[in-house]
Parts: C-alpha cells; sequence; structure tokens
C-alpha cells in the first residue's frame, strides 16, 4: 500500500481551505477601527460619543482576540506538524482538526459578539448605512477587505510590505 507525503504547500492549502466557512457566517464590517476613517465616519455620520464607544469596544475585547488568534495558530500548527509526518494515527489528525475547529469557533464566536456590541452603539439607519456601503468600500481597493480604508485613491490602497493604506503611498523619484 503506498503512502501519501502531505507536502507543506498542501497542508497549508488545507488549513486556509478551512477558514472560509466561519468567516462566511458573520456579517462583514470594515476591518481595523472603521469607527475612525473619515469616509466611514461621514458616510455614517457617527457621533464623537458614538465613536468614543466603539472604541471602548474594541478596547476591551483586544486582549480576547490575541488570545484567540494565538490558540488558533497553535491549533494549525499542531494540525500542520500531523499532517506532515509519515504514519500519523487518523485518530490524532481527527483530534487535533477538532481542537482547531473549536478555536475557530471561539474566535468567530467573540468576533460576531463584538459586532453586536457594536451594532448595538450604532442606529438603524447607520447600521443598514454600513451593511450597504460594505460592496462599494470592497469595490474601491479590489475585494481587498483589509484595505476598505483605502477609498476611491489608489495611492492610499495598501501595498504588499507598504504602509498603513491611511498614509500614502511615497513613489521613488524616477532614475
Amino acid at each position: 500500500m503506498k503512502r501519501i507525503a502531505f507536502g507543506p504547500a498542501l497542508v497549508l492549502a488545507l488549513l486556509a481551505g478551512l477558514a472560509l466557512p466561519a468567516a462566511a457566517q458573520m456579517p462583514e464590517v470594515p476591518m481595523g477601527k472603521w469607527w475612525k476613517r473619515p469616509r466611514v465616519v461621514e458616510t455614517l455620520a457617527l457621533s464623537a460619543e458614538q465613536q468614543d464607544r466603539l472604541e471602548e469596544v474594541f478596547s476591551k475585547n483586544r486582549r480576547t482576540f490575541i488570545d484567540l488568534k494565538a490558540d488558533l495558530e497553535k491549533r494549525q500548527l499542531d494540525l500542520e506538524e500531523l499532517l506532515t509526518k509519515k504514519g500519523t494515527d487518523p485518530k490524532k489528525i481527527s483530534d487535533a482538526t477538532d481542537a482547531l475547529e473549536a478555536a475557530r469557533g471561539r474566535l468567530g464566536k467573540a468576533r460576531t459578539m463584538m459586532i453586536v456590541e457594536m451594532k448595538g452603539i450604532l442606529t438603524d439607519d447607520q447600521w443598514k448605512k454600513l451593511l450597504d456601503a460594505r460592496e462599494q468600500w470592497r469595490k474601491d481597493v479590489g475585494d481587498d477587505r483589509r484595505g476598505w480604508r483605502g477609498g476611491q485613491n489608489p495611492q492610499n490602497r495598501r501595498a504588499p510590505g507598504g504602509p498603513y493604506p491611511e498614509a500614502p503611498l511615497k513613489t521613488p523619484p524616477p532614475g
């Protein structure tokens, strides 16, 4: 009987594919501190008090997210290591997969509950505008959720390894 060796690229592809269903279940809002972006503030007509309250919710949850993301990465590493070893017991792989999915579920639930708390700060009209505007924001940045910060100006889009989109990209002088 032949044994199939899993290469690291295949393992990473499998792990990346596991993340898709969880992300699809949560209502999308711009990544990061969207309540501080001038374009979002203007579109939603956010008050200073709302911005402060949104910041408080984010700050309150930040440490939890760091811990949950770290746990998720550890579980991904555990599974990757098992999949790259020859002759690993399928039960161990199954258990590691269950642990990874549980970690992913805890992180997804924490994100969702933070969004629910943030939704409570917004008016119904602001929430609707946020959800309606997400399609346009995605189009403005080439369907890159991380780039929702950028808006219409291509200089504000994040380049690989470049600065954050809030700061315009600097182009080197010719020659």
